[in-house]
């Protein structure tokens, strides 16, 4: 069966997940961010290829990030209207050659709009759904191979809401991809998908032992309105076994890495004073999830031209 995001060279022609992502194109995307840190200038691209920006009216930011990465590769952002993705195949397929960047509420959107785009039309997956979401993902990968060089060596937990949450399922597999040896995860029953083991993760029984000896401690935010009741009976319980404090975090390595994977609530996901240490890595991440849409933009722009 043919990977849907690569061609039949095996040449990346979309970016729709990092499940089944060849190593030598995580890699590729990786390398091509690090390559531009320092403001270095980005490869040449088809200049004045159109990036189409269909994104949710909530994600004025990231419809802003996305454009100004365009911009920044001589590319030409077209702002769509957020409700295109209703009638989604029928909104691909009137496109014209460029890219489109797409977040849709639905798990899987980002395959079939790959599965109706024409021969010259790049998908990149701003997020599907509890599906799939390989940029900021992929930030985090890049976030733990500065702060540690080499992954296959690591220990790695991943604390909060893994059944919704798309960025980890998608950190999960490149982690996999690239070698960590170890991935976990610290939640309730309720909040750790069914497919977990065969995800290469093991569920941990309490975040004491979640937090044991942990490499890497990646923090996921929680929809409390949309969890509350059926799969987590309080925030407050939630807080008291599940919530990171300076003695949770004591278990882990002392030069562990903590990242933050989306807005966090003091006093939920962790506590007042571990949120106010938070500030540095934040902004580190944002700076290298902008990277990362900068050099996937970059890369399928120049592969299409």
């Amino acid at each position: 069966m043919l990977n849907p995001q690569l061609d039949r060279r095996g040449e990346l022609i979309h970016l729709l997940t990092t499940e089944g992502l060849p190593r030598r194109h995580v890699e590729r995307l990786l390398d091509a961010a690090r390559g531009l840190e320092g403001g270095a200038a980005p490869a040449g691209t088809a200049s004045g290829l159109p990036v189409f920006l269909c994104l949710p009216d909530d994600a004025a930011r990231d419809r802003s990030d996305f454009a100004a990465a365009a911009t920044r590769l001589g590319l030409q952002p077209v702002a769509l209207d957020a409700r295109a993705g209703d009638a989604l195949a029928g909104t691909v397929a009137g496109l014209e050659p460029g890219l489109l960047v797409l977040r849709h509420a639905a798990s899987g959107a980002a395959h079939c709009a790959a599965a109706h785009a024409s021969a010259g039309l790049r998908i990149v997956n701003a997020g599907d759904g509890s599906h799939a979401d390989p940029l900021p993902a992929l930030a985090l990968v890049q976030a733990m191979l500065e702060a540690k060089g080499d992954l296959t060596n690591l220990a790695v937990t991943l604390v909060g809401d893994v059944r919704h949450s798309r960025a980890a399922r998608s950190a999960i597999h490149a982690m996999t991809t690239l070698g960590v040896p170890e991935v976990r995860a610290a939640a309730p029953r309720g909040l750790l998908p069914d497919s977990l083991a065969q995800l290469g993760v093991r569920a941990c029984a309490s975040l004491r032992e979640g937090l044991q000896d942990a490499d890497v401690i990646i923090v996921l935010p929680l929809d409390m309105e949309r969890i509350s009741g059926a799969l987590l009976p309080s925030a407050r319980e939630y807080a008291h076994s599940y919530g990171l404090t300076p003695g949770a975090l004591a278990g882990a390595r002392p030069d562990a890495l903590l990242l933050p994977a989306g807005e966090l609530e003091p006093g939920i996901e962790l506590d007042g004073d571990v949120a106010a240490s938070l500030a540095p890595v934040q902004a580190r991440l944002a700076g290298l999830e902008q990277r990362v849409r900068e050099a996937a933009l970059g890369l399928l722009a120049g592969d299409a031209s």
